[in-house]
């Protein structure tokens, strides 16, 4: 068996600190802001948390193996079925479900060679299997469903198919996915799915009655923190799929550090619609529900105007304890709440912690939100911001103390060490520690290069300090470095720093912009107009503008486009032209992750003729010049 988890995470660290909201029994607990600080004499800067790292389970299944004992018939896991009610699964029996079909992974000779593909969304059939696969060393492998769903994305299936070779392919619906089949590595290993009525693919439920022998004690007490628990896929700049190995011991570590930081007063709630398929909805999510013995109930809502109204629906349903989402999301909550008080008060009527992540948070939507709350409950809301990657499990950094916002990401986390490294008047951010993978499946030569001399991990960002002279106030993200690039007369220009500014100058009228482009003479941009702000000017939420409806927004992007300038004269910083974009970012095409993080080199690529027309001595109406 393995070790049992530490339950007195509710005493530890983080919440010796004192709460962000003094005498609300449902504040938020932080451990004080603190820092080790190892200044090198190369520049370079080492961060450490003063935190130990202590308690960490063997394998993030004995969580659910503890609370199947101490709370059995606590709801663990929820979903909406199909008559729009709640479908709701026990830590006793998921327990019993995993251990199950764990039993028969066993039986069908599968190992830690033999991964698993799941093609589908987050479900309570993926999280039972996810969680058999762990629980005996088989590795699991959650896949983006808009690689076997979107034609256009199905090259990246195979790829992944090449790189994974899968000894068994999971899908919700096996006739949904059936385009998986085109592919020969895919269509010749075994499937399961949770849907009946596939000819030849069993269900997940008919293994539920597995007997349980004693190979599954002995293949879990065969797992190693060195053992292959996920594979998640990533393809960061460049385009291409790469399999980040994540461990037993980076998923524990993680879990756990995050944890020793920020601990809840009351037992989590939560409601989340990030992809499992991605480091933060799959580990931090999941497994951090999973570690507080909470509920997690899956939204089927995203962040987008045509599915923003499930979400709404489901928080006057669930009223979840916090809530972690992108910024995007966040803003067209404050939307709805501005304009629906019933859906405020159930919104906060629990919530006492918002997180951020995937990109940073436009000040102007913090300041809404605020005041929200401070309508509500009478007070601010502790606001988070993570920072991690998918080869960090994802943990690098965490703000535990109430965020303002700006880019803040904290300080390390437990364990880790951060090595800053001096970049112009900025730092590169390299990291080692426990919760860092070991490298990439099949790819020795990209793990070789992704780490450097002293076998720090490194992370391809840049950040500054907050307070250079206070470093326990924490760092600020400035950018990618793939994305940041130079003009024609070679000043740099940082692409993160200044896609947040210009972001923030145009609230609240975009959701999202592109900086073009390199070798260029100036900067101009791409522009995705808020929703809301196209149909006030006359147009529908997305599809083509009308002339008319394009000039009237355009009028106000200019005022704000023009006041930046006034601020920002130099030419890395200042805007000489930019047009609107009337199609979203594509998933398909790589522009965007299912997050909606927009990749900004591959929104270049595939918009190439819209940036030549941009940077045209004579461009179309379309682009507007400052």
């Amino acid at each position: 068996m393995g070790t049992a988890p530490d339950h007195a995470h509710r005493g530890d660290a983080a919440a010796s600190a004192s709460g962000s909201e003094a005498g609300d029994p449902l504040a938020i607990r932080f451990a004080p802001k603190a820092v080790l600080v190892d200044r090198r004499a190369d520049g370079s800067i080492l961060l450490r948390s003063p935190v130990p790292l202590t308690g960490c389970v063997d394998n993030i299944v004995s969580y659910l193996e503890h609370w199947a004992a101490a709370a059995p018939e606590r709801i663990f896991l929820a979903q909406k079925a199909a008559d729009g009610s709640w479908e709701t699964l026990r830590y006793a029996d998921a327990w019993h479900r995993v251990q199950a079909v764990a039993q028969w992974l066993l039986h069908q000779g599968l190992s830690d060679q033999t991964p698993i593909a799941i093609l589908s969304g987050a479900s309570l059939e993926h999280a039972v299997l996810v969680f058999a696969g762990m629980l005996v060393g088989v590795p699991v492998s959650p896949v983006s469903p808009n690689y076997t769903l979107l034609a256009q994305a199905r090259p990246r299936l195979v790829e992944i198919a090449e790189l994974l070779q899968p000894g068994l392919v999971f899908a919700q619906d096996a006739a949904q996915y059936k385009g998986a089949r085109s592919v020969p590595l895919l269509a010749g290993a075994p499937w399961l799915s949770a849907a009946p009525g596939t000819d030849g693919v069993p269900t997940l439920a008919s293994l539920y009655g597995t007997p349980v022998g004693p190979q599954v004690a002995a293949a879990r007490r065969a797992v190693q923190s060195t053992t292959v628990a996920k594979i998640l896929f990533t393809s960061g700049s460049t385009g291409a799929p790469k399999g980040v190995l994540n461990t037993h011991g980076m998923l524990c570590s993680a879990v756990q550090a995050s944890g020793l930081l920020v601990a809840n007063a009351q037992l989590p709630v939560g409601l989340d619609w990030l992809p499992w398929h991605h480091t933060v909805g799959g580990n931090a999510t999941l497994h951090g529900i999973l570690r507080e013995g909470g509920t997690l109930y899956i939204d089927d809502g995203r962040p987008t105007p045509g599915e923003i109204g499930k979400t709404i629906a489901n928080i006057r349903d669930v009223r979840p304890t916090s809530l972690l989402s992108v910024p995007s999301a966040l803003q067209m909550l404050a939307d709805a709440m501005e304009a629906d008080d019933a859906l405020r008060e159930a919104f906060f009527s629990r919530l006492r912690r918002m997180t951020y992540a995937g990109a940073s948070l436009p000040q102007e939507v913090w300041t809404r939100m605020q005041a929200l709350a401070v309508r509500t409950l009478g007070q601010p809301i502790a606001f988070g911001a993570g920072y991690g990657t998918t080869e960090t499990g994802p943990g690098i950094s965490i703000t535990h103390w109430p965020s303002q916002g700006g880019g803040e990401i904290g300080l390390p986390m437990p364990g880790l060490t951060i090595k800053l490294v001096p970049f112009e008047d900025r730092y590169e951010v390299r990291v080692r520690g426990p919760n860092v993978t070991p490298g990439y499946l099949r790819r020795p030569d990209l793990t070789a290069a992704a780490f450097d001399e002293e076998q720090f991990y490194r992370v391809g960002d840049l950040v500054q300090f907050a307070n250079p002279a206070q470093p326990e106030d924490g760092l600020r993200f400035a950018g990618r470095l793939s994305e940041n690039f130079k003009l024609s007369n070679g000043s740099w220009v940082a692409t993160g720093e200044l896609r947040l500014a210009l972001v923030q100058a145009c609230q609240p009228l975009v959701t999202d912009l592109v900086i073009a482009a390199p070798d260029r003479d100036d900067i101009r941009l791409m522009v995705w107009v808020h929703p809301a702000e196209r149909q006030r000017a006359g147009g529908s939420a997305d599809g083509e503008l009308s002339p008319a409806a394009y000039a009237a927004i355009a009028a106000r992007l200019v005022d704000r486009l023009q006041a930046h300038n006034r601020s920002n004269s130099g030419n890395t910083h200042r805007v000489a032209a930019f047009r609107i974009l009337h199609t979203p970012a594509s998933i398909g095409a790589g522009e965007t992750t299912d997050k909606g993080y927009v990749n900004q080199r591959g929104v270049l690529q595939c918009r190439a003729a819209l940036v030549d027309e941009l940077y045209s001595a004579q461009p179309g109406p379309e682009v507007i010049r400052l």
